[in-house]
């Protein structure tokens, strides 16, 4: 199949995304990706990308296409322009491009609108749409502190259903996500699959020494939807007795709130902040932790999703600690390897760290057995490439007897 994959993230920046267009062409599909010109992590416009520079590239025999974004800097104002540009940008070369595709794949994270330039790329080829839908909307202009019944959420809450309706099948990353897609954006179950995100494999040799001292790890983004202050607080119900070290590894937009938390609980003799590490170190600090831990609000459907982070915590074959609800309190216990709270509840969050270290050191290993093997069974990307082509083809079986029909 000729694909074209819309995602207004892409490589040199550092997305899952990547991985999955490589793998479709490792099978034997041409890819096409329309993307931004990056700076995702730093907030620049790389060199690279200067004076209308590289807007063609090819990277592990996947075609790139770039589009200009305004770059996203700091502040509010300058990612909602780095969002419209890539949707007006996009969608200008969807109208514009003559090269030729099959299907559409669309990587939504947010926002929706980047769907945008596949819809017209979709209605202009006649060609049908995948979308693969990371973060639900409107509900994710919540955690914005837009409110319901504005005349933004309004106006957000149409191009969202609109979006979601005019694409041929949408796979979701949480199963909830079926259900509010559904209730609120209308979108018939019929069209829509659960296709769970996956984690690269590094297996790790297991801790198999016991140690006086338990260390705990937080990985990944640090904003306040990702409630780490609840861990933060739980620390410091910890007894004294218990000797225990977190190291919190990531960066994010709460960070510089949580690290100002730690020095007024007097947690720096317990608590360390790493900062964002690249991905290659990652392996390191889950060698060295005896548990992961894992939190995430729930003040509104946000909390529904799966973070990334477990399926990372689980094929590290790590025992999980968390406070949190949604499917990831489920997966953690179908999967029986962890303990878990309610969502943002600081003293049961404390307790179950309490009762992980009061376990043996037999009891903690099968925590993390039991999340490899789980991990083994529904999250490798095998599975997930597998089930995303066949959602494909399925697409381009359907549009080909379509047009064998017209004819």
């Amino acid at each position: 199949m000729k694909i074209l994959v819309v995602s207004q993230n892409f490589y040199p920046d550092n997305f899952k995304i990547n991985d999955v267009v490589k793998e479709f062409t490792l099978r034997g599909h041409e890819v096409t990706v329309l993307t931004g010109l990056g700076g995702y992590t730093t907030g620049k416009l790389s060199s690279r990308y200067k004076l209308f520079k590289n807007r063609k590239e090819v990277w592990n025999h996947v075609n790139i296409r770039r589009v200009r974004t305004i770059t996203r800097r700091k502040g509010p104002i300058f990612r909602s322009l780095n969002y419209f540009s890539f949707t007006f940008f996009g969608s200008i070369w969807a109208l514009l491009n003559r090269e030729h595709f099959d299907v559409i794949y669309v990587y939504q994270l947010s926002p929706v609108t980047m769907a945008y330039p596949a819809l017209i790329a979709a209605k202009k080829r006649k060609i049908p749409i995948l979308l693969y839908c990371l973060d639900i909307w409107p509900e994710s202009v919540k955690a914005m502190r837009l409110k319901e019944g504005t005349f933004i959420y309004s106006l957000i809450h149409k191009i969202s259903r609109y979006l979601y309706r005019k694409s041929h099948r949408i796979a979701v990353s949480s199963q909830s996500f079926m259900e509010y897609l559904h209730t609120v954006n209308q979108v018939p179950y019929e069209k829509m699959d659960y296709i769970p995100q996956y984690a690269n494999d590094s297996s790790l040799a297991i801790q198999e020494q016991e140690r006086a001292e338990t260390r705990f790890v937080f990985t990944g983004n640090i904003g306040y939807v990702q409630d780490v202050e609840t861990i933060l607080l739980a620390v410091s119900k910890v007894d004294p007795a218990f000797s225990l070290k977190v190291d919190i590894v990531g960066n994010g937009s709460a960070l510089a709130d949580c690290e100002k938390l730690a020095d007024q609980l007097s947690l720096n003799d317990r608590v360390i902040f790493h900062g964002r590490q690249p991905a290659e170190k990652m392996h390191e600090y889950y060698q060295d932790a005896d548990a992961c831990l894992l939190t995430l609000k729930n003040q509104n459907k946000i909390g529904l999703t799966i973070p990334a982070k477990l399926q990372g915590y689980m094929v590290a074959g790590k025992p999980i600690i968390a406070a949190i609800d949604g499917d990831a309190k489920v997966i953690i216990h179908d999967a029986n390897c962890g303990i878990c709270v309610p969502a943002s509840q600081a003293e049961a969050l404390a307790q179950a760290m309490v009762d992980f270290m009061n376990l043996t050191h037999q009891e903690q290993l099968a925590f993390g057995k039991n999340a490899r093997a789980y991990y083994e069974s529904h999250f490798t990307e095998a599975q997930f490439i597998d089930k995303t082509l066949q959602e494909l083809e399925s697409l381009d079986v359907l549009k080909k007897e379509r047009s064998n029909n017209e004819q």
